[in-house]
């Protein structure tokens, strides 16, 4: 009877491992077929890469369902044994076949450090043996004569990849997608889903608009049709807000595989649920886009706390999200950029990104070091021939030279798009004074009023001096970040209902509203932050509406007076940089009038030119940072040191204890449930439990909140935090303060609560 070799603990042998992998490796070259890769190569990578695991050891291991065995040699460096070589030396460049073998060397993330060379040429070896045996055939490879130790001109055990070496980009490309690949193939789903629904889908949109507005020769817009005629461009679109950018984003898109990126949560859930609402085809939502952040399950849960019934089709879907194999994903950039690192682990991002397009919105709210990593990445993205899109109302001339400085190549159009019927949009009035309750009082007149400060903590103010001021009977509502996923969720429901609707009140705000966000007020009152955030600030005012009142502000614009606003200061880890405010301050003056949506790109061309900004620290750091970056890439970072060092935002995820005493049962049961061991009699039982411990842990969430890690710190050392552990790596922790789900959070006095954050 012919050997079984084992790939995998359910019996899996490695000859069906492999005919997986090369079934996923054709669809992908069927699906994308101009993807920059050695197609060639690639196959023999699926074919290589698990070979090794007919050794001895491993096949032990497997029968005895044991994690590790002394002596062992990581599989991928026998895998590479078996690979002809010099055979291949005699068809391939040297460069490419040392490619191919560091691909399947490194296909799993390993230490090699403490590998002794003699047992390695020992396991090598050893090998012989299991391949007399092997069914090389099933695989359409040819059985080798006598396995011996690769030449170091192939392999060095001891040299990690650099991304100096001439082998690099083919490496990055070869080992990505093997890694694509071989994650398909054990996770038994899709590498990727056709890309072919957008084109005809954007078509059908705008028929369904023509119907709607009685008006059979509406049509794309200039900037809309400008970024269609770009789809093989890297572009750049300036347009003032409320013109479409999101539709000339996905019509630049086309029927390509695409991530498109934007700051905020909020923005994206709005987004994902309008493109799976009115673009996606209703049968193939699962397999058309996905939305990925991390809170992406609840959103999808959309706030019901009632187990699903499929819970297996949502986690499917999820998986498929979390492995990019759909043809679009809305996400955030610290789930995609993450790759400027090189982490260990890091070449399937950039090996996808080779042949996806990239939507970079609101770039304005970036902090100088995701700026950073937005120029690194969209500068090695450029290298391995992806395309990117970026979209913004306000461009500034010091980032267009940034771009070029770093050599991305970039189209875009020097004069911005505007609606010639929506120029006259905004009467603005600076206030040299900081902004206070009673500014808004007056400002309301029965209408919509939005109030935008920089701070939680200034929101908070504002908003509890109108509480007590306000006439009862006016509608009045806060938002911002620290309020828990539940009742954040739903603030962000009520305030996109009311601006739709014919309601008039106040709603206090942070920069959570700024970008993306489809709202329309009558008033603006805000704190200066700086002229792009301000411009984004005022596309939530009178947004698609010409100005009625041409003698009356509807914009007011607090600049501090002799003071800062809120959030501005010196330190790294504030709302803005005060040389970026004092350069705003200064450019706004004392201004009064309408401002044109011209001038408004005017002020910020001459604002924040090259060489004044040149002169600032917040440029230095954006040009450091992108060195250190470089300095860095080939340091073989963890992927959980990276996920630390990308948020330059730390924040903690904690349950405020009044929260907790209010909810208390219901929190009690979840921790039960999350801290139920997982070791189960049967496999129905396990399956069971983790569906279980997903939703308890979504449910939980919804509990939750974020605050600042220095406030987090500050309450520990006040004894002021208790931690629930819930297992060895996890453990959920409980602050002291006071929660309303109208105010949201108050740190306990004790803490020097100055935040910085939105």
């Amino acid at each position: 009877m012919e050997d079984r070799f084992w790939a995998k603990s359910n019996q899996e042998t490695i000859v069906e491992h492999t005919k997986n992998l090369l079934k996923k490796y054709q669809l992908l070259k069927e699906l994308y077929p101009k993807i920059p890769v050695n197609w060639q190569l690639l196959e023999l990578a699926c074919k290589y890469h698990d070979l090794g695991k007919m050794n001895h050891f491993f096949q032990e291991k497997i029968r005895d369902h044991s994690k590790i065995k002394i002596g062992e040699i990581p599989h991928g460096l026998l895998s590479i044994q078996l690979i002809p070589a010099k055979e291949l030396k005699k068809q391939f460049p040297l460069t490419e076949v040392q490619a191919l073998i560091q691909a399947v060397a490194l296909h799993h993330d390993r230490d090699f450090s403490s590998i002794d060379p003699k047992n390695y040429a020992q396991e090598i070896e050893n090998l012989n043996s299991s391949s007399q045996t092997f069914p090389y055939v099933e695989l359409g490879l040819l059985r080798p004569a006598k396995i011996k130790q690769l030449s170091g001109r192939f392999y060095e055990l001891d040299i990690p990849v650099s991304s100096s070496d001439p082998s690099f980009h083919s490496y990055v490309m070869l080992k990505g997608l093997l890694n694509k690949i071989d994650y398909a193939a054990s996770g038994y789903y899709l590498v990727e889903y056709p890309a072919n629904f957008l084109e005809n889908n954007m078509t059908r949109m705008l028929e369904k608009w023509k119907k709607q507005s009685a008006d059979e020769f509406a049509d794309w817009n200039p900037m809309q049709n400008y970024a269609h005629e770009h789809q093989n461009d890297n572009l750049l679109v300036l347009g003032q807000t409320g013109l479409g950018k999101t539709e000339a984003g996905l019509r630049w898109i086309g029927n390509h595989k695409a991530f498109f990126t934007l700051p905020l949560k909020t923005a994206i859930n709005a987004i994902y649920q309008r493109i799976a609402e009115d673009i996606a085809d209703s049968d193939k939502i699962t397999e058309q886009v996905g939305i990925l952040h991390s809170d992406s399950f609840a959103v999808l849960l959309n706030g019901k706390k009632e187990i699903l019934a499929d819970f297996e089709s949502m986690e499917s879907y999820l998986n498929d999200t979390k492995s990019w194999s759909f043809p679009l994903t809305i996400t955030t950039l610290d789930q995609t950029f993450d790759f400027v690192y090189h982490y260990r682990g890091f070449e399937s991002k950039l090996a996808t990104f080779s042949y996806s397009k990239i939507v970079i919105d609101e770039i304005q709210m970036y902090s100088p070091d995701l700026l950073a990593y937005l120029l690194k990445g969209l500068k090695e993205i450029q290298k391995y021939g992806g395309k990117f899109m970026i979209m913004t109302a306000t461009m500034p001339e010091y980032l267009i030279e940034l771009f070029k400085k770093n050599e991305i190549q970039l189209v875009y159009n020097k004069q911005p798009f505007l609606d010639n019927k929506l120029l006259e949009r905004h009467y603005l009035q600076v206030i040299p004074d900081q902004l206070q309750a009673d500014d808004v009082i007056t400002s309301y007149q029965n209408n919509k009023v939005l109030v935008i400060c920089n701070t939680i903590r200034k929101a908070k103010e504002i908003y509890n001096e109108l509480k007590e001021e306000l006439p009862k009977g006016i509608t009045l509502n806060l938002l911002h970040s620290q309020f828990t996923r539940g009742d954040r969720q739903q603030k962000e429901k009520d305030i996109l209902e009311f601006a739709k609707s014919t309601d008039t009140g106040i709603w206090v705000a942070t920069q959570v509203v700024e970008a993306s966000l489809d709202i329309d007020f009558d008033i603006l009152l805000t704190e200066l932050s700086e002229l792009n955030g301000l411009f984004q600030r005022m596309g939530r005012c009178y947004r698609k509406r010409r100005l009625k009142n041409k003698h009356k502000a509807n914009v007011f614009v607090f600049n501090g007076g002799d003071s800062v606003t809120s959030g501005i200061g010196k330190r790294e880890q504030v709302v803005v940089q005060q040389e970026i405010f004092n350069i705003a301050k200064e450019a706004l003056g004392e201004f009064k009038g309408i401002m044109t949506e011209n001038q408004k790109m005017d002020l910020i061309a001459n604002a924040y030119s090259t060489e004044r900004m040149k002169r600032t620290k917040y440029y230095e750091r954006i040009n450091n940072m992108v060195d250190w970056l470089e300095a860095i890439e080939n340091d073989q970072k963890s992927k959980k040191e990276v996920q630390k060092l990308f948020r330059n935002i730390n924040t903690r995820e904690v349950i405020p204890e009044t929260i907790y005493h209010e909810n208390q049962a219901e929190i009690d049961r979840l921790l039960v449930i999350l801290k139920t061991p997982m070791r189960r009699t049967s496999s129905a039982e396990r399956k069971k439990l983790h569906e279980q411990k997903t939703i308890a842990k979504v449910l939980l969430g919804a509990y939750m909140l974020s605050v600042q890690e220095y406030i987090f710190r500050e309450a520990v050392k006040n004894d002021q935090i208790r931690s629930v552990r819930i297992n060895r790596y996890n453990q959920i922790d409980f602050i002291d303060g006071e929660y309303t789900s109208k105010s949201g959070f108050y740190p306990k006095k004790s803490i020097n609560y100055e935040d910085h954050f939105f």
